[in-house]
Formats: C-alpha cells, sequence, structure tokens
C-alpha cells in the first residue's frame, strides 16, 4: 500500500554493514513521554553544542539522538515485537533513506523512511505505523515516507531519479537483516547492468541542478546544498563511487591508482564546513532553509566570529571561506566525474591536425600527454598545453591538471623564471579566447604563481547584491566580456563597441587591464588608487615596460571614472565635461577606459548594468571625445548654441503661437536651460505654458527609445519644495527617479524634466499615469498627505520583509565639481521613499535643488544633488556644511529601518 514518496533528489550513503538501531530492552515510557525527552534533548544539542561542535560531529550526535529516538518509539508502540512475531509470514524492513541513511541528517532536514514488505500488511501494522507518524509529527519532525513492496520500489526506482539515490544508501532500522540484504543485493546488480548509463543520468542531473542554481541570483545567495559546490556535489561523488566502483565508503577510492591522489582530508574538512553552516542556518531559520541569504550572512558572521579586519569586513571574510569549500568540492566532483567517465567508457583518441603539437594528444575534447606517459619534468608543458587547448577551444585531461596543479604548488618560481615562460603566460592573457581555460588557469595557481597579489582576491567576496561573483571570478568575467566585444557579441545590441575597438592602437593590453582592474581589493578601501600602486610591480615582474605600464596604470587606477561621472554628474555642465576630457587627455585612452568601463559593468552584476547606464556612458563617452579630438566648449560656441537653439524653437512653434508670446517665454530662461535642455523639449515646455491658463500644472510624456525610461517635462509655478512633492508622488506609484533637471523662469514659471522608470505595469500604463498626474496636483496643493502615505507604504514593506537592517547614510559635499552649484553626494541604503525624505529634508535645511541624478537598485541608493542656498549662491561656509551633512544624515536616519528590496 503506498502512501507518498517525500523523499526524492536526497543524498547517497555507503552501504554499511546492517546494523540496527539500538533500544533499551527495558524502556516503559508512553510514546508521548518518548517524544517530549526527545524534544528536549535535541534542544539541549542546539543550546548547549551546535556551536561548539564541527559540522561532521554535529550531524553524527543529532543521527544518534534520532535513532534512539525512533528504537524508544518502536518499542513502546510495540511494533518491534510484532515485527518479531512476523517470522515465516514474509519480509518486512524499515529503512533510514537519504541524509538519515547516511548518518548526515541536520537539524531541519525531512526524516525519509521507507517500510519495505513482503506481504500485504497486517491491520494492526498499519495502525501502529500511523500513530507512529502522528509522533513523528508531534516531534517537530518532517518526515517523508513510503509503504512499498520491493516489486513497487524498483517501478519507483526506475522512474524517478531521486528515489534511486535515496535508496542507493540506506541503511536498516528495524526488521529482517536477510530481507533487506536480499532488496539491496538485487538494486546494486540492477544498477550494475548499465554503469555508463547510469553516470550519465548522474552528469545530465548535475547540469540540470547547475543551471537552476548557478545563477548570479544565487552567487551572491548560494544555496548551501543544490548550489554549485554544495553538499549535492559530495553525494554525487558517492553515488558513482559506490553503484559504478562498489566502493563501499567514499575513502575506498584512494585505494585506486586512478582516484589516489585526490585530496579525500580537504574535502572531508570542506563538507563538514559546509554541514556547520546549514545546520547553524536551519536553526537559526527554524525550518529547512539552505539558502544563505545576505541577512543570514551577517548573522553566521557574528556567530563564527568572523570579525572585520584591516582589509575586510568580518562576513566578506566569512564568505571568502565559504566559496574556498565550495569551489574545491565543486571542480573535485568535476574531475571526478570526469576520471569516472574515462574510466568506465574509455573512447580512442581524437583526430588532431598536421599542425598540431606533437607532445600532446586529444581524448573527448581534453589535450593529454601523447601515449598517456607521465609528466615529465618539462613545466614548460604546462603552459603549452594550456596555450593549446586556449587556440584551439579544448580542455585539458583531469591527469593532466592534477598533475599540473602539484607542479605549480611545489616549484611555481621555477616554472615563472624558465625562459620563455612569461612571454607564454601573457600571450594566453593577450588572447583569452577560451573561458574554461582561463578558468582553470585560475583554479590550479598558475595565475597566481605569475601573479602573486592575485591571490589577495582569491574567492573575495564583497557583501551585498551589487557583486554576483568573488572578485576573481568578476576579474575573468571582465577580460571574457572584452573578448565577447572584439569577437562581435555585442553588435546587435550595442554596435558602437566594437566601432571602438577596432580604432584601439593596442587591444592586447586592455584584457591585462581588465584582468588587473580590481587587484587593490585585496588591500582594503579605496583600490582603484592601490591597484594602480601595483601594476608597476606586477608588470615589470611580467618583463614589461614602457608605455604598457604607463597604460595600464591609468586604466586600473581611472577604470570607475566614466560609470561614476555619467551616473552622478550633470553631463550637461560644461566644467563637468572638460575635467573628465583633462583627466584622460588622449583619445586612445578615452577608447580603452570606455570599454573597460562597459566590461567592468557588464560583469559586475544586473544592478551595475542596463540600458540607461548604457544610455549615460554613451553621452559622457561623445562629449569627452568631442573635446579630446578638437571641439571646443568655450564661451564663442555656447554663444551660437544658444542662438541656433533659440531660433530652432521659434520656428517649430511660430504657427501655433504668437512670436512676441514665444520670444517673451524664451527671453525668461536662463543660459544653462538653453544649453542642457534639447530644443524638442524645450518646444514641449513652451506648448505646455502657452496652453495650461489657469491649470497649475501640464505635463507631457515621452517614452525614450531602447530604455525602460519616461521623460516627464513639466511646466508649473515654482514653489517651495516641489522637487520633494515630486519625487514623493513617484515613490507612492513605485516610479523611481533617475534624474531631474529644474529651471526656473524670471516670472517665476518652473520648466522642469524628470527622467523616470516606466510604471510596473505596461497593460495599465495610461491609468498609473493619469493617477499620478492626479495626485501631483494635490500634492502641489497641499492637499495630499505625503509624509503620512509614504510612511505607511514603508511600513507595509517592513512587515512584509524579515530582513530588516539599520539605516546608514553617507554625505559628501562639493563645491569644485560645479561653477554655480554646490554638489551634495548621498550615498546610503535603499528604502522606499528616501529619495523624498531626502529631498523633504534637504528643502529643511534650506536648500534649493535645482538637478538631481539618482541611481537606485535593490540595494543602495546613490544621488547627486546640485543645490543652492535660499539666496542662490553655492554653500562655502564651514559650519554650515558641517551642519548640512549632519543634518541629513540625522534625517533620513532618524526613522524606524527598513527592509532592503
Amino acid at each position: 500500500m503506498e502512501k507518498s514518496l517525500c523523499c526524492q533528489s536526497k543524498r547517497l550513503f555507503e552501504y554499511a554493514p546492517v546494523k540496527r538501531i539500538e533500544t533499551p530492552s527495558n524502556i516503559t515510557r508512553s510514546p508521548d513521554k518518548v517524544v517530549e525527552d526527545f524534544i528536549e534533548a535535541r534542544t539541549d544539542l542546539v543550546q548547549s553544542e551546535l556551536a561548539a561542535l564541527s559540522g561532521g560531529c554535529l550531524v553524527r550526535r543529532y543521527v544518534r539522538l534520532v535513532d534512539l529516538f525512533l528504537g524508544e518509539l518502536f518499542l513502546s508502540l510495540g511494533l518491534r515485537q510484532e515485527l518479531s512475531s512476523r517470522n515465516g509470514n514474509g519480509g518486512m524492513a524499515i529503512l533510514a533513506l537519504g541524509s538519515y541513511g547516511n548518518r548526515e541528517l541536520c537539524l531541519g532536514s525531512d526524516l525519509d523512511l521507507m517500510v519495505l514488505h513482503e506481504l500485504p500488511l497486517p491491520r494492526k501494522i498499519e495502525r501502529i505505523l500511523l500513530q507512529m507518524l502522528y509522533l513523528l509529527w508531534d516531534a517537530k519532525l518532517e518526515v517523508g515516507y513510503t509503504i512499498v513492496t520491493p516489486e513497487e520500489s524498483k517501478r519507483l526506482i526506475r522512474e524517478d531519479f531521486g528515489t534511486l539515490t535515496s535508496v542507493m544508501n540506506s541503511r536498516l532500522l528495524l526488521g529482517s537483516r536477510s530481507f533487506y540484504r536480499g532488496f539491496m543485493d538485487s538494486f546494486f546488480s540492477d544498477l550494475q547492468q548499465d554503469k555508463e548509463d547510469l553516470l550519465k543520468k548522474i552528469v545530465l542531473a548535475r547540469r540540470k541542478r547547475e543551471e537552476k542554481y548557478g545563477g548570479e541570483a544565487y552567487f551572491i545567495e548560494p544555496d548551501i546544498k543544490e548550489g554549485p559546490g554544495g553538499l549535492r556535489d559530495f553525494d554525487i561523488m558517492r553515488w558513482v563511487a559506490r553503484a559504478c566502483f562498489g566502493w563501499e565508503r567514499f575513502t575506498d577510492i584512494k585505494r585506486s591508482p586512478v582516484f589516489s591522489h585526490f585530496e579525500i582530508n580537504k574535502l572531508n574538512y570542506s563538507k563538514g564546513f559546509l554541514l556547520k553552516i546549514r545546520n547553524l542556518l536551519h536553526t537559526m531559520t527554524a525550518g529547512k532553509e539552505d539558502r544563505l541569504l545576505l541577512s543570514h550572512q551577517e548573522q553566521l558572521a557574528r556567530l563564527l566570529s568572523y570579525s572585520d579586519s584591516p582589509y575586510m569586513s568580518g562576513p566578506s571574510r566569512f564568505m571568502k571561506d565559504l566559496y574556498l569549500h565550495m569551489n574545491r568540492i565543486r571542480y573535485v566532483s568535476e574531475e571526478f566525474l570526469t576520471k569516472a567517465m574515462d574510466v568506465i567508457s574509455p573512447s580512442s583518441l581524437d583526430p588532431v591536425p598536421p599542425s598540431f603539437p606533437a607532445e600532446f594528444e586529444v581524448v573527448k575534447g581534453n589535450v593529454v600527454i601523447k601515449g598517456g606517459s607521465p609528466f615529465r619534468d618539462d613545466l614548460i608543458l604546462i603552459l603549452k598545453a594550456f596555450e593549446t587547448a586556449n587556440e584551439r577551444d579544448l580542455f585539458l585531461g583531469s591527469g593532466f591538471i592534477w598533475e599540473a596543479r602539484r607542479k605549480i604548488t611545489k616549484e611555481k618560481r621555477r616554472l615563472v623564471e624558465m625562459p620563455g615562460a612569461k612571454e607564454m603566460f601573457l600571450n594566453l592573457i593577450f588572447d583569452p579566447r577560451n573561458p574554461k581555460i582561463m578558468r582553470l588557469a585560475l583554479e590550479i595557481g598558475l595565475i597566481n604563481a605569475f601573479i602573486p597579489e592575485f591571490r589577495r582576491i582569491r574567492n573575495l567576496a564583497e557583501f551585498g547584491y551589487y557583486h554576483v561573483e568573488t572578485v576573481d571570478l568578476h576579474s575573468l568575467r571582465t577580460v571574457e566580456i572584452l573578448y565577447k566585444i572584439q569577437s562581435g557579441a555585442f553588435d546587435s545590441e550595442w554596435p558602437l563597441l566594437r566601432e571602438v575597438w577596432n580604432e584601439l592602437k593596442h587591444p592586447e593590453w586592455l584584457f591585462l587591464a581588465g584582468l588587473l582592474h580590481d587587484i587593490g581589493k585585496g588591500y582594503g578601501k579605496g583600490h582603484s588608487v592601490k591597484g594602480a600602486r601595483k601594476i608597476t610591480r606586477i608588470l615589470k615582474r611580467l618583463g614589461l615596460k614602457g608605455e604598457v605600464i604607463k597604460t595600464i596604470t591609468f586604466l586600473v587606477r581611472y577604470h570607475i571614472l566614466l560609470a561614476r561621472i555619467s551616473q552622478r554628474r550633470d553631463l550637461g555642465d560644461e566644467k563637468t565635461v572638460v575635467s573628465v576630457a583633462q583627466m584622460i587627455r588622449d583619445p586612445d585612452l578615452l577608447r580603452m577606459l570606455f570599454l573597460l568601463t562597459v566590461a567592468d559593468s557588464e560583469a559586475t552584476g544586473p544592478m551595475a548594468r542596463g540600458e540607461w547606464k548604457r544610455l549615460l556612458l554613451d553621452e559622457l563617452y561623445f562629449k569627452v571625445k568631442k573635446i579630446l579630438e578638437g571641439g571646443k566648449l568655450a564661451a564663442p560656441d555656447t554663444r551660437r548654441k544658444i542662438a541656433k537653439k533659440r531660433a530652432q524653437a521659434l520656428n517649430l512653434l511660430k504657427d501655433q503661437f504668437p512670436v512676441k508670446a514665444i520670444e517673451a517665454l524664451i527671453n525668461q530662461a536662463s543660459t544653462r536651460y538653453l544649453m542642457e535642455v534639447q530644443v524638442e523639449d524645450i518646444v514641449s515646455h513652451i506648448r505646455l505654458a502657452l496652453t495650461m491658463g489657469e491649470e497649475p500644472y501640464a505635463w507631457a510624456l515621452k517614452k525614450l527609445q531602447g530604455v525602460p525610461v519616461t521623460r516627464v517635462i513639466q511646466c508649473t509655478y515654482d514653489r517651495p519644495g516641489l522637487f520633494s512633492k515630486m519625487v514623493g508622488v513617484f515613490a507612492l506609484n513605485n516610479i523611481r527617479v533617475l534624474s531631474a533637471n529644474i529651471f526656473t523662469l524670471k516670472n517665476g514659471l518652473a520648466f522642469d524634466v524628470y527622467e523616470v522608470t516606466n510604471p510596473v505595469d505596461p497593460y495599465r500604463e495610461k491609468d498609473r499615469w493619469e493617477k499620478v498626474q492626479r495626485e501631483i496636483i494635490l500634492a502641489l496643493e497641499d492637499r495630499l498627505p505625503l509624509e503620512q502615505l509614504i510612511r505607511e507604504k514603508q511600513k507595509g514593506l517592513l512587515q512584509s520583509k524579515s530582513y530588516i537592517i539599520p539605516q546608514r547614510i553617507k554625505v559628501k559635499v562639493d563645491n569644485e565639481v560645479s561653477d554655480f552649484f554646490t554638489v551634495i553626494e548621498v550615498i546610503s541604503l535603499y528604502r522606499p521613499g528616501g529619495l523624498f525624505e531626502i529631498a523633504k529634508q534637504m528643502y529643511s535645511l534650506g536648500l534649493d535643488i535645482r538637478f538631481a541624478k539618482v541611481n537606485m537598485d535593490e540595494e543602495k541608493m546613490m544621488g547627486a544633488f546640485y543645490v543652492r542656498d535660499r539666496e542662490g549662491q553655492k554653500i562655502y561656509d564651514g559650519e554650515m556644511l558641517r551642519e548640512l551633512k549632519q543634518g541629513l544624515a540625522q534625517g533620513y536616519g532618524s526613522g524606524e529601518s527598513y527592509p532592503t528590496w
């Protein structure tokens, strides 16, 4: 009688000698008392031993506790006696499956059981089993169970891969030993019939799991069990060892010469680390949560005493260790599966062209030493093999990888100093066409051998949602994207990139800059400056000199310049663009810096890229390029530009409105307005002003092509706090402000331009925009309680989120960026309505916001605000600047803490 099968995708465990759980024979406690004592013992284990025990020791203690609990239940319910009396009436056995079967049950894991019976079960035993199930639930255990005959179980095993792996390492809890042994012997005999097919199923399941759990989101918040390098990868090795090679324990693989080099002790240590984290995670979440969310990372770092160091925060140190262990398990499991397939299904040599290096041959797309001979003492073979695999889109054989790793670990200095070695390494970097080979160069220590400073960023995690990979992998990803640009992968979506690339004088230098651009992150804050200081030493060690050192040092020093300026500054301000041009000076440096910025952003993660940011970066690039190639932004050009815009606007509007009315409005506008606003937007403003009549507000909406952004061109009468009211209404409607340019005419009219994200629901955009306009008018007339509504919105989100963190805010004031405004840069954790709060606070401090550029994502809000005081002047007074910083910090951080998105 089959109940359910809730044991899919559980771990495989060694088929150890059958040993039933022990139970004292004189137990007379009631089942309810047994449950009560188990809960108390489990609570004591968590409270007194969880922090102190290793991961492996903890799960063994817990499994022992569960074994005793079940043994007492079997006795107190009379199940042991019933099974003993069934001699000759058909076999029956109760099996532990999954992690419980392998004695690695974590505190929040499911308890998976199988009741295997030969003949129909008596009703009395069915009632006992049902009663036992209720008691297990009372003990707060999640139970997956199935009641099947051997034939039914074989059908399930054939149909479901998770069932197969769960049964593979079952163990007997209660019942007939001979019946259980017979079932398992038959099970493994069936598996042995087609080991190659089984191995292919295992590899396919692993690939599907990696596709699901290997994305960018799961890198930031990895799944300890199912993610790449998680506990499941360790299970896979055990499945293969047991089913394909007949090893009852995974450690038995050391007996085989093929696997003798595997470092079992290190693997077990990494597994123990993950088991520890998983149990702490289960305890913290009071469930079977296996995904390490950002909130958990901070808590676990504190629990495990990871304190901040001069170069790294505690959570980053914790995550660095975690990624080290997960990477070890991941790549050893890949190597293990490759070797296993070679042993089970050896194949003939792949054909190679006549020009193929004589030292090597190819098997299944992997470069190996010819004739299978052992690795010779010629270390240059390592570099030559990498060069060959990189050029021909191949990989390296698992045996070669292991031997190369061993040689590099022991003799890296000799390798680096061998004649021609540095040139071959640089050739690999200058032509990185095979991403797998580049990653392998990192994994086996080849990059660290030639660039020891790279060790500082190895497995280095940056806490937060912004970066989706560790710094070392991000650096390789940057190189990969640069190669994709060169190869034309972005031609359809961003054709400018290939055009710029084709103009480079030394494109190969850009790959080395991409590899090294974040090297300074291993040395603490200010990574651009610190990284640039390391470049000369690194490149001289590699045999480079002269212009290449100067160029790459510059690129590393300023690799975040274009992104920051384009996203945080007013690109219509002449001084901003000129200052960037003066810093770069050379058109070829600009091209390299632009492409490095693109690759860096694309490699960072979804929050660092996007169509809007691409548009800003393109705009800055073209403006700086114009200056460097001979264009000027001097006063004569300004006057001509303004005169041209006036004439164009007048020409476009003269058939609709009186010329005198048009000219009167244009004459009221400032020089900054006429310089910075596009002609079509000037026309829209004038049209709105001449048609709004007695209405308090008018706008025109313009969807920008190619980006999910709408330009709001509005006309109203200027009034105190106008900016804060606008951003408040947008926040209420889940619309994010990206930039705002605010211009007041001499007659008091406000000609403003906002660029905002489109409404969330594309099918109801019109309705949403109508609602926004109604609320703007109410807000301008002080008939909309903005503060109250935003506070309610924030509280609603607070109740729906479990991750609550205190607000932190940084404020920087700069009077050098602009000739006419004080620029206030604000960086804070993102929260809904946060921009409204900052704008409101600035207004209360007597600041008039004239331009704002805001960059928001699920983690941070970064805003640059161009302000003047109430007299229209920049803010120079030191005391006032201090009050400004303090007031902003206190005003924004004084309320409740809110969840990040």
